[in-house]
This record gives C-alpha cells, sequence and structure tokens, in this order.
C-alpha cells in the first residue's frame, strides 16, 4: 500500500515538473506582439496630380492595376522616406507623430502653407519670371532689328532672325505652364478671394496589391472634383487639399497635403488624384477618409467632404504592406513509428524493473 502510493505521489510530481517546464519553454520561445508596435513608426507615402479627364468619377470603386511607373514612384517615395528617418535617428532628432486635422487646420488659419503647396507656389513664380524675361527679351530684339520687309531686300539672313523672332515670342506667350497661369489667376482673384462658393461634387476610390488576399489592401487612390461657383462661367479658382484617415471611426490623422492646382467652375475635366501606399504601422481594419479644400490666399475651409457624406470614401478595407506579406508554409515530412509490445512475461518483468529502478533513485534523490 505504501509503495503504491508512494509511487502515485512520484508519478503526480513528475507530470507537474514536466508541465511546468513546458510552459516556461512556450513562453520563452512563442513570439510577443507589443500592443503599440504598429502605432510608433508609421509610414505612409503619397503622389498627387491633376488628373485633368484621364479618369472619370463615374469610373466604379474595386480593384485596379498600378502601372510600372507608378509603382516605381511609390517605391522611390517609400526608400526616400526610410532614408530621412534613419537620418533623423542618426541626428537625435525625435520621430514625428501622424498629425491631427484640428493642428493642420490651426496651421493653415495661420497661414503657413504645406511643403507641396509652398513649393508648387515657388515653381510658378520661377516660370512666371522665366517667361517675363523671355518676352522681354524676344521684345526687345524684335524692336532693335530692322523691319522684315526692309530686310529682305538688304540681308535674307536679317529676315529669317526677324521672323525666327517673332515666332518665339508668340510661342513664349502661348505656351504658358499651368505654374504661371496659376500665379497669373492669383492675381487676378484677389480681389474676389473669400467671396465665392466652392464645393466637393463627388470622389471615388480605388483599391490596388493585396498579396495575401486577405481582402485588405496597402495601396489604394482618391479622385475627386472640386468646383467653384463665382461670378462668370468656368471661374477659374486656385485651391489646395489636406487629406484625412481615420480607422474604425477613431480621430482623423493627416497623410498628404496636394499642390495648389486650378480649378474651373463646375468643369469635370479638373479632377485631382491621389496614390497612396501604406508603407508601416497601419493595422488590418477599415479606414474611412475625409478631404479639406482650402482656396489659396484664403486661411479657413471652403470644403469638406468625408466617409458621412461620400460611400466612396467610407469604410476601405487596408492594412500596411508589413502586414501584407505571404508566407511560404514549409512542408515537413513526418515518419510515423509504430512500437510494439508483446505481452509475455519477460516484457513486463523488464518495465516493472525500469519502475523500480526509477523510483529507488527518486528515494536515493529525497
Amino acid at each position: 500500500m505504501d509503495i503504491k502510493l508512494i509511487t502515485q505521489n512520484r508519478f503526480s510530481q513528475v507530470i507537474s515538473v514536466f508541465t511546468k517546464v513546458s510552459c516556461a519553454l512556450i513562453l520563452t520561445f512563442a513570439p510577443t506582439v507589443n500592443a503599440d508596435e504598429y502605432e510608433q513608426d508609421m509610414i505612409v507615402v503619397s503622389e498627387g496630380r491633376q488628373v485633368s479627364g484621364a479618369a472619370s468619377l463615374s469610373e466604379p470603386a474595386g480593384k485596379a492595376s498600378l502601372s510600372p511607373e507608378q509603382k516605381q514612384t511609390l517605391l522611390q517615395l517609400i526608400a526616400d522616406e526610410k532614408a530621412k528617418r534613419k537620418s533623423d535617428a542618426a541626428q537625435g532628432k525625435p520621430l514625428a507623430k501622424r498629425a491631427t486635422r484640428e493642428y493642420i487646420t490651426s496651421l493653415r488659419q495661420a497661414g503657413q502653407l504645406s511643403v507641396n503647396a509652398l513649393h508648387s507656389v515657388n515653381q510658378a513664380s520661377q516660370a512666371l519670371s522665366k517667361l517675363e524675361t523671355s518676352v522681354n527679351e524676344v521684345t526687345t530684339d524684335a524692336a532693335t532689328t530692322p523691319s522684315a520687309t526692309h530686310a529682305t531686300t538688304t540681308n535674307p539672313v536679317t529676315a529669317n532672325t526677324v521672323t525666327t523672332n517673332t515666332v518665339t515670342a508668340n510661342n513664349s506667350i502661348e505656351s504658358q505652364s499651368s505654374n504661371s497661369k496659376l500665379l497669373t489667376n492669383h492675381v487676378l482673384q484677389q480681389s474676389i478671394i473669400g467671396y465665392r462658393d466652392f464645393d466637393i461634387y463627388e470622389a471615388y476610390s480605388r483599391l490596388f496589391d493585396d498579396f495575401d488576399e486577405d481582402g485588405f489592401y496597402q495601396t489604394f487612390s482618391v479622385t475627386f472634383d472640386a468646383d467653384v461657383y463665382g461670378f462668370t462661367q468656368g471661374e477659374p479658382a486656385n485651391v489646395y487639399a489636406e487629406l484625412y484617415l481615420s480607422r474604425n471611426g477613431g480621430p482623423w490623422e493627416h497623410y498628404y497635403s496636394t499642390e495648389v492646382f486650378t480649378i474651373y467652375g463646375d468643369a469635370t475635366d479638373d479632377d485631382y488624384e491621389v496614390l497612396t501606399t501604406l508603407a508601416q504601422g497601419y493595422k488590418t481594419d477599415y479606414y474611412d477618409v475625409l478631404i479639406d479644400l482650402y482656396e489659396f490666399g484664403y486661411e479657413d475651409i471652403v470644403a469638406t467632404l468625408s466617409a458621412d457624406e461620400s460611400d466612396g470614401l467610407y469604410a476601405l478595407p487596408l492594412e500596411s504592406s508589413d502586414r501584407d506579406e505571404v508566407y511560404e508554409e514549409e512542408y515537413i515530412e513526418v515518419v510515423e513509428t509504430e512500437v510494439i509490445v508483446s505481452g509475455g512475461s519477460l516484457a513486463w518483468s523488464g518495465l516493472l524493473m525500469l519502475l523500480l529502478l526509477a523510483m529507488r533513485r527518486s528515494n536515493l534523490n529525497a
């Protein structure tokens, strides 16, 4: 009786120790996930462009394909952003947090433009300056050169020069870039800035790149049509937009500022498209989009469109690319070996001897 009780106690102790060791090994080698791991280092890159009728708002939302040029552009933007963050970390600069809508709005009300908007304005100023210089040079040359009729009788080469200069002047005036028109329109509109009505007529989204095929995408685009209602038909207005994301009804976080671009009344061929990739830190979830429209030169928001008014901006199934990876399962061949123990007296006596030996060692250790 005593031997049986001791055997049961020893067996229970062995099972208890084995269970504890197994749990410890599982906790040690099991992968751990920090709840804040995907909140601290978020990377999102975007590229914006005015499509000018290249895409129609009647195009349905859904799965689409990126062109090789778009893929290359987004990959380069991601590489540039990671390099910038690495450089900032080496210099001891803190990691910038994603800005809220309230913060961005306060900056715009203080007259501070985004980097993209400021860059487009500077480009427009430089283009307009070059254009004015070119026109002035051509005008001066034409004024100091003999007339084409007189030059034909005296010097055919001079006549060709006059004709070339005249054509160059005309081409320079007619070939104003969109940047030059931007500042020209702004000068003409200064007296009516803040006195017109704006509207984001419609918006739609498209989804790209779901490599693990879980229904959540890492790349998406938002296209919207902004309109201005002024004093004349087709009146131009220089505007820019701020775009925000909200995860499952959470706070609005800024992800892109457009350049300054020109819209014309309620035209349908001046849409703006923003292509975006969530590169890192965005959880698998449903995201809403909000667009705030500003008139260049006016500090307040002139129009807003969000998921509350547009189904095309509602509940986009998204995740960052670090969660959209395809894992290949390793095939492991399992070889089963069947061990048959006969019921003979020799086999049972051997097992009994091993059990008694184990009990004796346990007693000695005790």
